[in-house]
């Protein structure tokens, strides 16, 4: 799996990287929230992303909320990974959207076990968009199926 390290601390990106490789995944690289959203509207985004808060040009809140705006056919499942610890700061992030709200310094087996809580929810939707799309098939595909069921389906996706 593809994850996306946004970080402008260069210790904390080199560590963040090699965790991740060493667990296998394909780490992709950001040094800034801006550099970090353009790299998620490429059509291979990854879909798994720790976000750091404090970034120059767009910072960890601004992102994540541009990425609940956008209206994207896949989840984008996000790790907040910071050092603000403030009972508020954990709120505004998760009211931001993130997913999960880590503080630095990271615990590494905790980081992985909330990595793998992710990929879950990450495997879940795209099974579930699949299904969607499958069934969309067979009834667009079922002259015998009423019009409005239909109609319906495709107002549900």
């Amino acid at each position: 799996m593809r994850a996306l390290i946004a970080e402008d601390d260069p210790v904390s990106r080199r560590m963040l990287k090699t965790f991740l490789s060493k667990a296998d995944y394909e780490v992709v690289v950001a040094t800034d929230g801006l550099e970090a959203w353009a790299l998620l509207q490429q059509p291979d985004a990854p879909r798994l992303v720790i976000l750091d808060w404090m970034m120059p040009r767009m910072d960890g809140i601004q992102l994540c909320r541009k990425i609940r705006n956008c209206a994207e056919s896949f989840y984008v499942y996000i790790v907040m990974l910071t050092a603000r610890t403030q009972s508020q700061d954990i709120l505004d992030g998760l009211e931001a959207g993130v997913d999960d709200y880590l503080t630095k310094p990271f615990n590494p087996p905790e980081l992985m076990v909330r990595l793998r809580a992710g990929r879950r929810i990450l495997d879940l939707q795209e099974r579930l968009v699949a299904a969607c799309e499958k069934l969309q098939v067979l009834v667009a595909d079922n002259p015998e199926a009423d019009l409005q069921n239909r109609t319906s389906l495709v107002d549900i996706s």
